[in-house]
């Protein structure tokens, strides 16, 4: 497996394992719980994760089935463009980057149902790691894969494989800091 979908394998393992222990045995109240009325709860943090992986898997399975119909194969290093670079710099925990979340990716507003919650997760969870590997033996930095949310914005498959984990991760930490907080519900 190339370096960058090892990586993308890694993250995406990890941020699965990490969210799973955060919210196991965790109560309704907790996962629903906002440290204020403009920020996430650890339930709003997972749902966001969940919408946009799915929204962005159905693209990342066609362009991986288009490519290796066309045999767009390829063994890196892969080089990808200052776009690419920054945006996956951005998705990263502890990037100072903010963007407005697009209408379509955020998350439910309360009471939320933990259980279909986590079960989605695992779902889209599963289908995106599924998606790593069969990204094998690809170009990654040829493969273009369009935005859901800003169809102008393509960037290579290679970008989006490490950025998901990454976002994924990110979400994780905000979450990690609501449970951290000192007011957080017993």
């Amino acid at each position: 497996m190339h370096e960058d979908l090892a990586t993308a394998h890694s993250d995406h393992e990890r941020a699965t394992e990490r969210w799973l222990a955060l919210v196991e045995g965790a109560s309704p109240e907790q996962c629903g719980w906002r440290p204020a009325p403009e920020r996430w709860s650890v339930a709003q943090c997972l749902d966001h994760v969940t919408i946009t992986t799915g929204a962005l898997l159905p693209g990342i399975e066609r362009a991986i089935d288009t490519a290796h119909e066309r045999g767009v194969r390829g063994a890196g290093p892969f080089r990808y463009g200052p776009l690419g670079r920054w945006f996956l710099a951005a998705q990263a925990p502890g990037s100072d980057a903010r963007v407005r979340t697009p209408g379509r990716y955020r998350p439910a507003a309360d009471h939320v149902d933990m259980a279909s919650l986590v079960a989605r997760f695992l779902a889209t969870q599963h289908a995106f790691g599924a998606a790593i590997a069969s990204a094998d033996g690809l170009h990654l930095a040829r493969v273009r894969v369009a935005s859901p949310a800003f169809a102008l914005l393509r960037l290579a498959l290679g970008i989006w494989l490490r950025a998901m984990p990454a976002h994924t991760l990110r979400h994780l930490a905000q979450a990690e800091r609501v449970r951290a907080d000192a007011r957080f519900p017993a």
